[in-house]
């Protein structure tokens, strides 16, 4: 379902003079009870009979988890929420869920609407004709985990202890942790645009090809006629019959010009709006124009070679849980945008669209991931579940599938893909990718690369992926090595790696212990990239889990405060070495060296200040230096690099 957003920094003539779709929070004044013994469905709570007025007062995303009155409860609970409607007439409206988490059962004005499993997912049903004036909504939330739910618990596997096969390592945040609103349609309306922008890097000009879903609401065939326009340039037209109840797809396309095509990419995160009409009804959809292709150990973007630091950012904060509000997010974010974290396999489960937004806005390219968290082969093997991660990753897809943030998709972490289960699950879920969205990357973090027992690539599941993903903990060019002589044809991606805050003397040993990680990946021409395990500290219940409730592993604290980590790792993934040369009384020079190890990728736009005062980089491509003759009336000159969009990426004292 595409976002319904109007983007002022371009022409929107369609959008500002047609049918705007409606879009009502539904996020204040609601109530909520838990229900440990689940007795309110056997009680009728769904009815809108039922008195809910006593029940406690909260608002929308709200997380039970961390609230205090029902502290990590694990179970059934319930919210309510009264509302007024007017008539839609002949047009629709949806109940909409951005996430709820894990399972949820939806009834309006006592009416089951229906169910949905999957914490992190939005949802939606079409509730025209049970709205009324005064509406009753009662929504049953159950945050249990299971060997059935993704994330969940295991099955018996003999390389699994009990105590592991029992949880998942970061806590079930349950509750409506993500907005719910009304949106009011057309019977006949654009239920999805899938953009596919592709440049010609040679002529500077752009193929825009957008595909749009119309859905039929109504009770008779209808013919409307589809229109898409980007700047200026019309996207074609087309007439489309939709049977009643049905959906159709539309496939318009057009060029841009060279004038109007401006790049997408971390440091110039170009956007642009597309605006489609059909009938009634209009959407603007942000998209991006980039080129994201691989050249045998190489990823390039726009065609250029790339090599970024990442992180993993557990979905944590406290008094928040697995809430994001968009104050916590900014600061997070921000700090990833200038630690040049800005190639990472985030998450292990799809995020906010705020965070894509973000990342859209600002430069960040992600590698989006849905639930399968060490799955055992036995689950892997069952047919429901996989229906049940594939609903999951297809609603995570269509729903991100426009942004250009997103580079690659992630079919899971850590399982036992040695094995013929393993195998068989990414040989799958790539086919099952590849038949929604083929213009995307496809891997999976493995844990197994490391083992000698592993002599040629066919023993392992990374044989069916574009790049391979590895989590490495030690002997990090031991294991890079080794995955290189299994698949010496594939890029590698470094997808966690680190060591917790207790498991060293001091912070300076942990740094160490990276900046040694760091001197591995530099030896490693075919690595792309590396996201360091984690971001931030975040609450577990799993084994060996501090007696704090947390896994300290962050770069940063729980509330964010900087560790030593940090800092030091905003050098170490900084593209550039900074020195100073030529040092006589009253002046000094600054070499500044774009790397060509790790990080490595073309610096444009840049600045240096030192002791005051701002100079402008030249452009520079990997192994490319520039001098800089400062004053110094003293030893040392205290220099910053600032990437574009104002990050500040190395803070350093030169002697």
């Amino acid at each position: 379902m595409t976002g319904r957003i109007i983007c002022i920094l371009v022409w929107l003539p369609m959008l500002l003079f047609g049918q705007r779709q409606q879009d009502n929070s539904l996020n204040n004044e609601w109530r909520f009870a838990a229900d440990p013994v689940k007795v309110g469905e056997q009680e009728h709570w769904q009815d809108t009979a039922f008195a809910s007025a006593s029940f406690d007062k909260v608002n929308v995303p709200h997380c039970f988890s961390t609230d205090p009155r029902y502290f990590f409860y694990t179970g059934t609970a319930w919210y309510f929420k009264h509302f007024d409607a007017k008539p839609a007439g002949q047009d629709h409206v949806f109940l909409r869920f951005e996430a709820v988490f894990y399972k949820s059962k939806i009834w309006l004005n006592g009416v089951l609407l229906g169910t949905h499993e999957g914490g992190y997912t939005p949802f939606e049903f079409d509730v025209t004709s049970l709205l009324t004036s005064r509406n009753t909504l009662a929504v049953q939330v159950d945050n249990s985990w299971d060997t059935t739910t993704i994330p969940g618990a295991k099955t018996y596997a003999p390389y699994s202890t009990a105590a592991q096969r029992q949880v998942f390592p970061w806590i079930n945040y349950g509750g409506i942790t993500r907005p719910v609103h009304l949106e009011t349609r057309p019977a006949t309306y654009i239920s999805n645009t899938k953009i596919l922008a592709t440049p010609d890097l040679a002529k500077g000009t752009a193929t825009i090809r957008i595909k749009a879903f119309i859905r039929n609401s109504g009770t008779a065939p209808v013919t409307a006629t589809v229109n898409a326009g980007v700047l200026k340039t019309k996207i074609s037209s087309q007439q489309v019959k939709v049977e009643a109840g049905a959906e159709a797809t539309v496939v318009l396309s057009g060029t841009l010009p060279a004038a109007d095509v401006a790049l997408w990419s971390p440091d110039a995160p170009n956007l642009y709006t597309a605006t489609v009409s059909c009938g009634r009804d209009t959407v603007a959809q942000r998209f991006g124009i980039r080129q994201v292709t691989l050249s045998g150990t190489k990823l390039l973007l726009n065609g250029e070679p790339v090599k970024m630091g990442g992180c993993n950012r557990p979905l944590d904060y406290p008094g928040y849980g697995s809430m994001d509000p968009q104050q916590v997010l900014e600061k997070d974010l921000t700090m990833i945008k200038s630690g040049g974290m800005e190639l990472s396999r985030i998450s292990h489960y799809p995020v906010s669209e705020a965070l894509l937004d973000w990342a859209d806005e600002h430069g960040l390219m992600i590698i989006e991931e849905a639930g399968n968290w060490q799955m055992t082969g036995r689950q892997m093997n069952d047919s429901s579940m996989r229906r049940k991660y594939q609903s999951q990753l297809r609603e995570m897809m269509e729903r991100d599938w426009n942004h250009p943030c997103v580079i690659a998709y992630s079919v899971g972490n850590e399982f036992q893909s040695h094995t013929e289960e393993g195998k068989s699950w990414v040989r799958d879920m790539r086919h099952y990718v590849r038949t929604l969205d083929d213009t995307r990357l496809i891997t999976f973090a493995s844990m197994m690369l490391g083992n000698d027992f592993l002599k040629k690539g066919e023993d392992e599941a990374s044989q069916y992926v574009d790049f391979v993903s590895a989590n490495i903990y030690g002997n990090h060019l031991k294991v890079l090595q080794h995955i290189h002589t299994l698949y010496p044809d594939k890029p590698v991606y470094v997808s966690e790696f680190g060591i917790r805050t207790d498991g060293v003397k001091s912070e300076d040993e942990r740094v160490a212990h990276l900046k040694k990680a760091m001197q591995d990946f530099r030896q490693c021409d075919y690595l792309i990239g590396a996201s360091v395990w984690t971001f931030n500290d975040y609450f577990s219940r799993f084994p060996g889990t501090n007696p704090n409730g947390y896994r300290p592993w962050g770069l940063v604290e729980p509330d964010r405060s900087p560790r030593g980590m940090y800092i030091a790792w905003q050098e170490e993934f900084a593209p550039a070495t900074i020195e100073l040369i030529n040092h006589q009384e009253g002046h000094a020079s600054i070499r500044v060296t774009a790397r060509t190890d790790f990080p490595a990728y073309t610096m444009k736009g840049y600045r240096l200040t030192c002791n005051g005062m701002a100079y402008t980089l030249n452009t520079l491509h990997p192994g490319e230096s520039m001098l800089i003759d400062i004053p110094l009336a003293g030893a040392t000159a205290d220099v910053t690099l600032i990437k574009p969009g104002g990050y500040t990426i190395m803070q350093k004292t030169l002697k």
